[in-house]
C-alpha cells in the first residue's frame, strides 16, 4: 500500500474500492492462498446451506405458521422431529458460517496489515495469527449479534452492519474487543458514515441480487424458466465464483474503510508501532496486550481536540 496518511483520509466510496481492488491484485498470491483455504469453505457452506434447505427443510419453513385453514394440515403434518433435524442443520450451519468468517476476517485483516506496515508476509505468517485472534473477534461477533436484533427495531441494520465491520477490524489490529470494539467501530465511522453505508449498501445489495440468481436460476430454474440441469450447474458455479469473490473484497474494503476512517480522524497509522503488533501475534516480540500501559495499537489521535464532523 502506497498510499500516505492524508491519501487514506481523502479517499471516498469509488477510491476505497479501487484500493481494495489494487492491494487484492497486487498481492495476488497470498489472497489465492487465504481465498482458498478460508473463504472457499465459507462459500461453500453458504450454497450448501441454501440447497439443503430448499430439497431437504422447504416444507418446514413453508409452514412455519398456519397463516389460513388450507395450510393447517400441512403445518400439522410437520413433526417433531423435522423440526429437530431443522434446527440442528441451522446451528450446525451457523456453528461453520461463523467459524470461517471469524478466521478469514482476521486473516485477510493481519495481512492488509503487514502490506501496509511493509512487513514480509508468508501465508504461514497468517494461518498462525489466526488462532490467536479468534476468540476475541468472537467475542465482538457475540455483541454484535446481540446489538442486531436491539437495533433491528429503532432504526435498521445498515449503519449496525458497517459498525460491525469496523469494529472486527479494530479487534485484529487495536486491544478492544467486544463492547469496547463496537463503540470504538461507532466513534470510527463519525464523519464517514455516509461513505461507509454507500460501502455497505452495494456489497449487501450484490449478495441478495446474486441470492436471487441463485434461487431464480439455480434452485427453481427447471420450473421457471425450464433450464437443463447443465445450464443450472454452469450458473451455480459462476454465482459460487461471483460469492468467492464477494466475500474476500467485503472483508478487504472493510478494512481500508478501517484505515480511511482512522486517517480522517488523524488517528496516526504508525508503522513501526503495527508492525510490533503483528511481531507479537507472531511470537516475534513480548508484549502483554491486556495491560493498557503496554497496549500496542494502529495509532492514537494526533490531536485530542480534533473533532471529527458528519458528512
Amino acid at each position: 500500500m502506497d498510499q500516505t496518511e492524508e491519501d487514506m483520509k481523502s479517499l471516498g466510496f469509488f477510491g476505497i474500492f479501487k484500493q481494495s481492488f489494487k492491494i487484492i491484485f497486487t498481492n495476488k498470491k497470498i489472497f489465492t492462498k487465504i481465498t482458498l483455504t478460508l473463504i472457499l469453505p465459507l462459500t461453500l457452506i453458504f450454497l450448501a446451506h441454501m440447497v439443503i434447505s430448499h430439497h431437504f427443510f422447504d416444507k418446514v419453513e413453508n409452514n412455519s405458521l398456519p397463516y389460513d385453514t388450507d395450510t393447517t394440515d400441512s403445518y400439522n403434518s410437520t413433526t417433531v422431529k423435522d423440526w429437530t433435524y431443522y434446527w440442528l442443520f441451522k446451528i450446525i450451519y451457523f456453528t461453520f458460517i461463523t467459524v470461517f468468517s471469524l478466521f478469514a476476517t482476521g486473516a485477510i485483516v493481519f495481512t492488509i496489515a503487514s502490506i501496509y506496515s511493509e512487513r514480509d508476509i508468508t501465508f504461514l505468517d497468517v494461518i498462525k495469527i489466526v488462532p490467536k485472534i479468534w476468540k476475541w473477534l468472537l467475542v465482538t461477533f457475540l455483541f454484535i449479534y446481540l446489538a442486531f436484533i436491539i437495533y433491528d427495531v429503532i432504526i435498521g441494520l445498515l449503519y449496525l452492519s458497517v459498525i460491525w465491520e469496523l469494529a472486527s477490524v479494530a479487534t485484529v489490529l487495536e486491544n478492544v474487543y467486544g463492547f469496547k470494539a463496537m463503540k470504538k467501530g461507532k466513534k470510527l465511522l463519525y464523519g464517514k458514515k455516509k461513505v461507509g453505508m454507500m460501502i455497505a449498501f452495494v456489497m449487501y445489495a450484490i449478495l441478495v441480487g446474486l441470492i436471487i440468481v441463485i434461487e431464480l436460476f439455480v434452485e427453481y430454474g427447471d420450473d421457471i424458466f425450464e433450464l437443463g440441469i447443465v445450464w443450472r450447474v454452469m450458473i451455480g458455479i459462476l454465482c459460487g465464483l461471483v460469492l468467492l469473490v464477494w466475500f474476500c473484497l467485503f472483508i478487504v474494503t472493510q478494512t481500508v474503510l478501517y484505515m480511511v476512517c482512522k486517517s480522517f480522524h488523524r488517528e496516526a497509522i504508525d508503522k513501526v508501532s503495527l508492525s510490533t503488533l503483528l511481531g507479537v501475534y507472531l511470537g516475534e516480540t513480548v508484549v502483554n496486550l491486556k495491560h493498557e500501559e503496554e497496549e500496542v495499537q494502529l495509532g492514537r489521535a494526533q490531536n485530542d481536540s480534533v473533532v471529527a464532523q458528519e458528512v
